[in-house]
This record gives C-alpha cells, structure tokens and sequence, in this order.
C-alpha cells in the first residue's frame, strides 16, 4: 500500500466530531474524512444515492494498493486523489524542485522547457509566461536551474 506520509491527518478534534455522528475517522485523512461527513449529510440528509467508485478508479487505487471498491464515489476519489497529491509531492522533494527551475512535461511530445514560476502546496507547477500554463509535479522531470 502506498504510504500516504505527506497527506493531512484529521486531529483529535476532527476525530470527536466523527464520533458525535457516528464517523469512525481515527485512520482518515482529511480528505477522506470530509468525504465520509459530506456521505452522510447526502444520504440521511437529502435523501441522495451515493454511487460507487468507477471501475477506472478501482484499478487506478488497487496499482497503489488501496480497495476502494466498496467505498462511496467521493470517498473512491478522495483516496486517489490523495495518492495523486502524495506523489507530487514525493516529486517535488526527490528533485528539489522549486521556482526557477527548468523542467519538462514527460507527456509534451515536442519536448519543450518550461519555468516553473510556482508551485502550490497540492503539487500543481505553474510556468513563467502566463496564460495558466501549468501541470502536476509527478509529470515534470528537471533538466537544470534557469540562469537569470
């Protein structure tokens, strides 16, 4: 199973409210959690469905070792998405990536160079030149520091 290290845990706090609802959020990241608690406001609230992971989800958590199969939609989602942060920001680190940086989009077929202006606390790069260009961590691979 893919350790989730660099993800939020829910507090001690967040822990007693699940209880007072009747959550177990004691393993839960905060994501998961606020996924359980938004569940339960959908069904025993509005009455909705809450629908059931996709297969795609499935197999895409199962690669990290997580079963969410018997998991929610938003509760399936929230783990990958978990996972997806996790390693952006496993990225970031093993490469040090910071503004200035010089990177490539491993999936641009023309191979092109890109400055990363930014970088947000999820793992998402933004590059210098405007227009919103940008692309998660684990997409990017450094090829060396801009001299400025």
């Amino acid at each position: 199973m893919k350790a989730l290290t660099k993800i939020r845990r829910v507090s001690k706090e967040q822990v007693a409210f699940g209880r007072k609802i009747g959550l177990d959020l004691s393993t839960c990241t905060v994501r998961v959690a606020a996924a359980k608690i938004e569940d339960l406001i959908d069904q025993n609230f509005w009455g909705k469905e809450l629908g059931k992971p996709t297969e795609k989800q499935i197999e895409l958590a199962a690669k990290f070792g997580y079963d969410i199969s018997e998991e929610t939609q938003r509760v399936g989602s929230a783990v990958i998405a978990d996972i997806l942060e996790q390693l952006n920001l496993e990225l970031i680190e093993e490469q040090n990536l910071m503004p200035g940086d010089v990177v490539k989009n491993k999936w641009d077929p023309l191979h092109r160079e890109y400055i990363i202006s930014s970088i947000r606390e999820d793992g998402l790069v933004f590059f210098k030149g405007g227009n919103g260009k940008r692309a998660w961590a684990r997409n990017l691979i450094k090829v060396g520091q801009h001299n400025v």
